[in-house]
């Protein structure tokens, strides 16, 4: 973790038929990046065609996952991909047996659902021509002697109205209409109107009907009226027995596709262990396992009869796939300084979640030194500085070890049985992943506590065998006490901030040394340690001076703030008494290293020049030898023959120069980065004071809090009271130092680490390692999409 893992760039020569089955066993590795090779456009590759029949696949599994949703079947998701994935062997012929079996399953579960459709239309017409006759049964058969008309029918509730209304003007007050309710959307209506004034008034009626979409339905004779109620009766008996048949069928298929494929029963822990899910989400895995394969299968190079591709892993790695019985012709190293290797950083449970801090600000170059190890100890030390309480941090430290202990059976629950809330299981899991940084927190903000004394804002009494363990408790009954404790963790911050600032720019020594730059070294690494120590780290060695030396003796202790002032504006000299022998001599070096640094900072452009200067004439010159040598060899050639000999082998010879290389922009960008570094070390320091700060606003929140909650109930001897304010200073602890501050110090440790740590020393413009593992691509596919 200190540095990426070493890779090599290899070249795979794979035969087309053993293709497909090579990149599934490479699925299984864990560290396998393959490059990107293809000339051809995407869209033009062989293997597009097989990523667009997956993609129709995905459109009849998404079908079928409506189709569940509609009918409330339970869906069971994968809850262990790993096992799953260990369980299964994947083919290039599964594809097509995967289309087949979805599209007769899905063309016959639709074609029943539809004929299903059908048939509920048909059945409610029936029972609303039922209804229409029992209802006319009462109503129009009183008037069969009587020379009126008449249309039954059933229409939508919300058009009744609107309908009356139309009739009524239409008809000029010769028809009326009666309702009747069948249900919330439906309503049987009888328009009964005069026979021989109008001729033409039923047809306008029946054109209103039509336009109002109204069912009609005829009357059965008067003496026929039971016997036909009969014969509806029995017919809306077979649809009623036709749905519930369908019903079975479509319930039957889709409990399929929804159920464990097992012929037993399981317990919940057993369907974890092994990742037995529905089959629906079988299908959709597999698919997803063989659509990654055909979309890296479009990396490789198509020839006639091979594939050729690039991968980058480790040398192991490479044995593995000998093993594999595939015949693969490797070329390692094939020009592997013209790629930039990516960054392979392995990481287990405990270390990703600091790595992870680290690729948010940038993914480290594949030669440089990796912040993340140092994150381990740094970040939550900073943290506990800030959050500094002995009763906060152990709140949080017992919520830290709660996630270790019961966070993987919680996440195992909700996997099992909350099979809808997806967010709930996300929100959760990124929360279980902290559950290592979040205890680390909890500790180092205890032990913070303990050297503050600060317990719930409460100074503890307590007093070791040999030694004193932080403040004396004695010190929160002076009325200097805030005073105090606001000198000592401003120097403090102040300490720890140089120590950490010094600590990045050696290791950015150690890179140039790792990557052999001499030039930064001697012009970069060396020039910024020299102006840090001999300037805030002189600074931090007098305040550890002033804190050793006892000042009880009527001496009165010097002003570091004026010591450092006079030592600038006089150059290294002092006024009052010196804090330690020979000051005012060591005082003038420093403050010349602190002048001259910056200075050897910018003569890094003119060695660049005089070096880039003789490594041309040097090449020159082996090219002229190589020309007097031809001459040698007897060879005449013309003097204008001579001069394109030699411009052809100056472009011969590699010159590794860049293709635009213009001294201004080194010296500005030279120039920009010394003022840079010097005002950056000014603010970078007082930026460190956030450490006091935060630790202050943290302490006197909780005192604020306790004081006036709970302490004059206290002194009251109300329990009462005692009671009803602990729970308003419980919220108040949990809602704004528990869960905003604690936000607040995690973000602020944050920004000193990614700002004025990793500055120092760390580019973070390097790429990811892009590995091919089915278990990776299943989870990333997982947290990043929804479920399905």
């Amino acid at each position: 973790m200190f540095r990426a893992t070493e890779i090599h760039l290899y070249k795979l020569y794979i035969e087309r038929e053993q293709a497909f089955n090579f990149l599934t066993k490479i699925g299984q590795m864990n560290n396998v990046n393959l490059v990107n090779c293809s000339n051809n456009p995407f869209n033009e590759h062989d293997y597009y065609k097989q990523l667009k029949r997956c993609d129709d696949i995905y459109n009849k599994i998404s079908e079928i996952k409506n189709l569940l949703n509609l009918y409330n079947k339970q869906i069971h998701y994968c809850p262990n991909y790993e096992e799953f994935i260990s369980n299964i062997k994947i083919t290039e012929d599964q594809v097509i047996k995967i289309e087949q079996d979805l599209t007769h399953k899905v063309q016959f579960i639709l074609n029943q659902q539809t004929n299903l459709q059908q048939i509920i239309e048909q059945r409610n017409k029936l029972e609303e021509q039922i209804a229409v006759i029992q209802h006319c049964k009462e109503f129009v058969y009183k008037f069969s002697g009587i020379q009126l008309g008449y249309i039954v029918g059933c229409m939508n509730t919300l058009d009744s109205h609107k309908f009356n209304r139309i009739v009524f003007r239409i008809s000029k007050e010769n028809g009326i209409v009666k309702f009747q309710n069948l249900n919330n959307q439906r309503t049987l209506f009888t328009l009964v109107f005069t026979l021989g004034k109008h001729e033409n008034l039923k047809n306008k009626l029946l054109k209103i009907c039509e336009a109002f979409n109204v069912s009609i339905y005829q009357l059965p004779e008067e003496n026929n009226v039971e016997t036909k109620l009969i014969e509806l009766q029995n017919e809306l008996i077979n649809l009623d027995i036709t749905i519930s048949t369908t019903k079975q069928e479509i319930d039957q298929q889709l409990d399929f596709f929804s159920d464990i494929q097992m012929e037993q029963l399981l317990d919940l822990n057993i369907i974890y262990d092994y990742g037995y899910c529905s089959y629906i989400c079988e299908l959709k895995i597999i698919l997803d396992m063989i659509s990654a394969t055909y979309y890296h299968l479009t990396f490789f190079e198509a020839k006639s009869q091979f594939l050729i591709g690039q991968v980058w892993c480790e040398q192991s790695d490479i044995e593995l796939m000998k093993q594999t019985g595939v015949q693969i012709e490797i070329m390692q190293d094939i020009n592997e300084k013209s790629y930039e290797p990516p960054s392979l950083l392995k990481t287990n449970q405990f270390t990703h979640i600091f790595q992870e801090l680290v690729n948010t600000y940038g993914i480290p170059r594949y030669d440089e030194i990796n912040p993340g190890l140092f994150t381990i100890i740094t970040f939550p030390f900073l943290f506990g500085m800030m959050f500094g309480d002995i009763g906060h941090g152990i709140v949080l430290t017992i919520f830290g070890f709660y996630l270790l202990i019961f966070g993987q059976s919680i996440m195992k629950r909700i996997k099992l049985e909350n099979h809808s809330e997806y967010l709930a299981y996300a929100d959760f899991q990124s929360l279980y992943q902290c559950r290592y940084l979040i205890t680390l927190m909890g500790l180092f903000a205890t032990y913070c506590g303990f050297i503050y004394n600060d317990f719930f804002s409460i100074s503890l009494e307590y007093k070791l065998e040999k030694f004193q363990l932080g403040f004396d408790g004695k010190w929160s009954m002076s009325e200097s006490h805030l005073t105090v404790m606001n000198s000592f963790k401003m120097k403090t911050a102040i300490i720890v901030g140089v120590i950490q600032m010094v600590f990045g720019i050696l290791l950015k020594g150690w890179n140039c040394l790792y990557q052999r730059k001499l030039i930064d070294f001697f012009f970069n690494f060396l020039p910024e340690l020299a102006f840090m120590l001999s300037t805030f780290g002189y600074m931090s060695f007098l305040i550890i001076l002033k804190w050793l030396t006892n000042y009880s003796n009527n001496l009165e202790p010097p002003s570091i703030i004026t010591t450092l002032l006079n030592m600038v504006f006089t150059l290294g000299g002092i006024k009052g008494a010196e804090m330690y022998p020979h000051q005012v001599y060591f005082q003038t070096i420093l403050i010349k290293i602190a002048i001259y640094s910056p200075i050897i900072m910018l003569l890094k452009p003119e060695v660049i020049r005089i070096k880039r200067r003789f490594f041309n004439q040097r090449n020159q010159q082996m090219v002229y030898n190589e020309l007097v040598e031809q001459e040698h060899a007897q060879v005449e050639l013309v003097k204008e023959e001579k001069y394109q000999i030699f411009g052809k082998l100056v472009q011969n010879r590699v010159i590794k120069e860049e293709k635009h290389f213009d001294f201004s922009e080194i010296y500005i960008e030279s120039l920009i980065e010394c003022i840079e570094f010097v005002l950056g070390a000014v603010s970078n320091t007082a930026s460190y004071l956030r450490l006091w700060a935060l630790s202050l606003a943290h302490s006197q929140l909780s005192e604020v809090f306790f004081k006036m909650s709970i302490e004059p109930q206290i002194q009251n001897g109300s329990i009462v009271g005692i009671c009803l304010t602990f729970i308003v200073y419980s919220l108040a602890t949990f809602g704004v130092l528990m869960c905003m501050d604690t936000l607040e110090c995690f973000l602020h440790s944050l920004r000193l680490h990614w700002v004025e740590f990793q500055s120092k020393f760390y580019k973070g413009d390097g790429h990811h390692f892009q590995k091919f593992n089915y278990l990776h691509f299943l989870d990333q596919k997982f947290q990043f999409s929804t479920r399905m």
